[in-house]
């Protein structure tokens, strides 16, 4: 039998240079036939807008981008805006935010431009869109449903964007081993109708799945949800911890007044401690207008099927001197921003000190150098460390 072939890229394909954009391959052939593969830049990530009329965005992809230029042994220098970090992309005077800086002879990286573009566009896109929900949700629970609207071998990459950002949970098995954390998820509309009911299916979950693992019954399948909560609560018990509503458009009506005669009737049996999730088509809208009376939400294409952050990698400086194409700008730039102020300002990059135009005091310098000549300098943060700093800034209240 014929093996059907994998539309996707292997690591080896993609580190030596296959996935890139035919016009690069050219360009180096040029350039080393004119002898100017050699030519020295400095070259910058910046973008001309953020999705969804934001004013902030989440910067992720860095690490993917070192892994990259370092299995495909480039002798580059890289300065990089730390990942994780939530920035707008202009500075106080509309200036472009570098983002990431690559410093090298650019015959040797030419043809990763679009590799490198895509993991920091794709994460980045799926990291603000999963802050945007972070906020929107407040305190409430928030589950990563999206990884079934994208391709498998990009699930991982989804969901570490989520955890990321500050989701509670994601459902993929891949994605939580490799985050170390369990995954988490309910019992589906399959099992409910294979098994032939609600009742059938929750007393099959509690007979044969750990019980360290939450009883959160899927309430939607063929009868009126209320119905069908009092179902899965007669036949569990004191084990129903939670609901799960996938109510589809053409039902749901008012999904407040669906949660709220279902609350009403867990009242009655003395079970207000049961938690009610909501899913299905959810957006940064709806979560904001049903967290009074949800407990959670277990959102999927609104994150995963994001849109990008729209990256582009320019020349600002070839062999010391100072150069942009039009809309750019030109030289080499370090960041600052002021903590106290909440600005920031993009300064000459070897000024020794960068001053904060609103309060005049010293700003801190956001760009660092993450590679030098190939070798990737510092250890590489776990996600846990990358979470706790997202929220640390979510606590400064921003607004993106």
């Amino acid at each position: 039998m014929e093996q059907i072939k994998k539309w996707i890229a292997t690591e080896e394909e993609i580190a030596e240079g296959k996935t890139t954009d035919v016009y690069f391959v050219r360009t180096k052939q040029c350039l080393d036939k004119d002898n100017l593969s050699d030519t020295k830049v400095w070259t910058e990530v910046t973008t001309g807008g953020i999705p969804r009329e934001g004013k902030q965005f989440l910067f992720l992809g860095l690490y993917d981008v070192l892994n990259l230029f370092s299995k495909a042994n480039l002798d580059v220098n890289v300065y990089s805006i730390k990942e994780g970090t939530i920035l707008p992309n202009n500075d106080v005077n509309g200036v472009r935010i570098p983002f990431l800086i690559v410093e090298g002879m650019y015959g040797d990286f030419a043809i990763y431009e679009t590799p490198m573009l895509g993991y920091l566009c794709f994460q980045s896109g799926v990291g603000t869109a999963a802050t945007r929900l972070r906020i929107a949700a407040q305190d409430k629970t928030l589950l990563s449903f999206g990884i079934r609207r994208m391709p498998p071998e990009i699930a991982p990459t989804i969901d570490r964007a989520c955890y990321i950002a500050g989701f509670d949970g994601i459902s993929c098995v891949l994605s939580a081993d490799k985050l170390g954390i369990p995954a988490t998820g309910t019992v589906p509309h399959a099992l409910i109708m294979i098994e032939g009911g609600i009742t059938q299916a929750v007393q099959s979950f509690d007979r044969h799945i750990d019980s360290d693992i939450s009883r959160v019954a899927l309430a939607d399948t063929f009868n009126d949800e209320r119905v069908e909560v009092l179902q899965a609560l007669e036949a569990l018990g004191d084990k129903l911890s939670g609901i799960r509503l996938d109510t589809p458009s053409s039902r749901k009506g008012s999904f407040k007044d669906i949660v709220q005669e279902i609350k009403w009737e867990l009242k009655l049996r003395g079970r207000e401690d049961i938690k009610i999730f909501l899913s299905g088509g959810l957006t940064e809208d709806t979560v904001k207008e049903y967290r009074s009376f949800a407990d959670g939400f277990g959102v999927g294409t609104f994150v995963s099927n994001s849109p990008t952050v729209d990256f582009a990698f320019d020349i600002v400086e070839i062999e010391g001197k100072s150069i942009a194409k039009r809309g750019k700008f030109a030289g080499k730039k370090q960041v600052g921003f002021c903590n106290q102020c909440q600005i920031y300002l993009c300064e000459e990059f070897h000024k020794s000190a960068i001053k904060c135009p609103s309060c005049a005091k010293p700003m801190d310098k956001m760009i660092d150098l993450v590679m030098e000549r190939g070798k990737i300098l510092n250890a590489i943060p776990t996600e846990l460390e990358l979470r706790d700093y997202v929220k640390k800034q979510l606590n400064g209240k921003l607004e993106i």
